[in-house]
C-alpha cells in the first residue's frame, strides 16, 4: 500500500492514503456482488436441473398415456376389423341373387371393412414397421374381399352350384387366417411398444425421487456454500472494518496511538482523576538530533530510528499509561493515577536514559536524546488542552535550557531549574 509522506517538524511523517478505505469497501462490494451472483447462478442451475426433469418425467408419463391409448383404440380398431370381415362373409353366404334385401348388408359389412382397414393405416402412420405391416394386411384384406365378391358375381350368374364348388373351406379358412395372422402380429408389436412405454414411466417414479435427491443436494450444498460465502465477506468486512478503526487511531510507522486516540484517552483519564481526586501527568516528548539523523543517512532511517524509539517508550512505561506520536519526532506521554511529582519525574528521567542509548542503524551507530515537558492535572490545568500547552511551554524551556532534560511546567514542588537525565532524581515505587 501506498504511504505519502509530509515534513512536521524535523522527522518525516508516513500517512496513510485515504485509498486505502476506498479499496476496502471496492472488495467488500466484489465479495458481495459474487455471492450475489454465485446465489444467482446457483438457483438458475437448480431451476435448470428441476425443469429439465420435469420436462423429462412428464414425457415419460405423455409417451407412456398416448402409447397407451393409442393401444387401445388400434386393438378395438382390430377387433372391428374382425367382426367387419365376419358379416361380410356371413352375408355373403346369405346372399340371393335379384333380392336388394340381401345384397345391402353385405354391401355395408365391405365398405365398413375398408373404413376399418383405412383407419389402421392412419392410427399406424408414425411407425414404419406398421406401416409396412398395415399395407400387407389391406392386400390380405383385399384379397379376402375379391374372393368374396367373385362368390357373389357367381350367385348373381346363377351358377351357385359351380361356386361352392370354386370355393372351398379350406380356402377360406386360409384367407382368413391370414388376415388375423397379420392382426396379431400388429397387436404383438403394439403390445410391445406399450409395454416399453409403461417401464419407462415406471422408472420415471424413480427419476422423481432421484431428482428430489438432487435437489436436496443442490439445495444443501448450495446453503452451505453460501454460508460460507457470505461468512468469509462478513469475516473480511470485519476485519476491513478493524484495520480502518486501528488506522483511524493508530500511527501507521509505529503503531503507537496518534493525535485522535490520545485525546480520547486524555479526556477519559481526565475525567476518572477528577472523579477519583487523583492527579495525572502529560510529557511532551521532543527527540533531540533526529533530523541531522535524516539528513545524513536518509529519511529511511530515520524511520526505522522512530520505530526504535517507539518500542523503547512502550518498553519504559507502565501497563496503564499511554505513549503515542503525534507527528514527525513528537510524542505524548499520559500517566494516569499519579502519587505526585516525584513519581512524573522519576517515569520522565526513565525515559530521557533509554533514548539516550545508542541505536544500530543501517549498520551504524547513531546517538540522539530526548526533552520532556511535564505539565501536571489538575495544577497545570483541567482539560486535555491546558495540560498539552502546559507541557509543549515546558519542552520549550527544557530544550531552551540544553536538552536531554525533563522541566516541569511551573510546579513549585519541584525545581524551577531545568533538571537533566544525568541528574540525581528520586526513585518512587513505579
Amino acid at each position: 500500500m501506498k504511504l505519502q509522506y509530509r515534513h512536521a517538524g524535523t522527522g518525516a511523517v508516513p500517512v496513510r492514503s485515504s485509498l486505502n478505505e476506498r479499496e476496502v469497501v471496492s472488495t467488500q462490494n466484489k465479495l458481495a456482488l459474487m455471492t450475489l451472483l454465485s446465489g444467482v447462478v446457483m438457483a438458475g442451475l437448480l431451476a435448470l436441473l428441476i425443469g429439465w426433469s420435469m420436462f423429462d418425467i412428464i414425457s415419460d408419463f405423455k409417451s407412456a398415456a398416448t402409447l397407451k391409448a393409442r393401444n387401445h383404440e388400434l386393438i378395438a380398431t382390430f377387433n372391428k376389423l374382425q367382426i367387419h370381415l365376419g358379416n361380410a362373409e356371413k352375408s355373403e353366404r346369405g346372399y340371393i341373387a335379384g333380392s336388394e334385401l340381401s345384397v345391402a348388408p353385405y354391401v355395408a359389412a365391405v365398405e365398413e371393412v375398408r373404413w376399418t382397414t383405412d383407419l389402421v393405416h392412419a392410427l399406424v402412420s408414425k411407425d414404419p414397421l406398421q406401416r409396412k405391416r398395415a399395407v400387407q394386411l389391406e392386400e390380405r384384406v383385399e384379397a379376402r374381399l375379391a374372393t368374396l365378391q367373385f362368390l357373389v358375381e357367381m350367385r348373381e350368374a346363377g351358377n351357385m352350384r359351380s361356386a361352392q364348388l370354386l370355393m372351398s373351406s379350406e380356402q377360406d379358412n386360409l384367407e382368413t387366417e391370414r388376415v388375423n395372422d397379420m392382426l396379431k402380429e400388429m397387436e404383438n408389436h403394439e403390445n410391445t411398444l406399450l409395454n416399453e412405454a409403461l417401464l419407462v414411466r415406471d422408472n420415471a417414479y424413480g427419476k422423481i425421487w432421484s431428482m428430489l435427491a438432487a435437489v436436496t443436494f443442490f439445495l444443501f450444498g448450495g446453503a452451505v456454500w453460501q454460508y460460507r460465502r457470505v461468512r468469509r465477506f462478513m469475516h473480511h468486512a470485519a476485519n476491513s472494518l478493524a484495520e480502518m478503526r486501528y488506522l483511524a487511531n493508530h500511527d501507521a510507522l509505529t503503531g503507537l496511538p496518534n493525535r485522535r486516540l490520545l485525546q480520547d484517552r486524555l479526556d477519559a483519564h481526565i475525567g476518572n482523576a477528577g472523579k477519583d481526586c487523583k492527579s495525572l501527568a502529560v510529557m511532551y516528548m521532543d527527540l533531540d538530533g533526529f533530523k541531522k539523523v535524516n539528513d545524513t543517512i536518509g529519511h529511511d532511517a530515520g524511520d526505522e530510528l522512530l520505530q526504535h524509539v517507539a518500542r523503547r517508550l512502550k518498553a519504559s512505561i507502565r501497563a496503564s499509561d499511554t505513549v503515542a506520536r503525534i507527528g514527525g519526532d513528537e510524542f505524548i506521554v499520559v500517566v494516569p493515577e499519579l502519587d505526585g511529582p516525584a513519581t512524573a519525574a522519576h517515569i520522565a528521567g526513565t525515559l530521557v536514559e533509554a533514548i539516550s542509548k545508542p541505536y544500530s542503524i543501517k549498520g551504524r551507530t547513531v546517538s540522539i536524546s530526548t526533552s520532556i515537558g511535564i505539565s501536571l492535572y489538575p495544577g497545570n490545568g483541567t482539560c486535555s488542552g491546558d495540560l498539552l500547552n502546559s507541557a509543549d511551554q515546558a519542552l520549550n524551556q527544557a530544550k531552551n535550557s540544553g536538552k536531554n532534560q525533563y522541566r516541569f511546567a511551573l510546579d513549585p514542588a519541584s525545581s524551577s531549574e531545568p533538571v537533566s537525565a544525568s541528574a540525581s532524581m528520586p526513585a518512587p515505587a513505579h
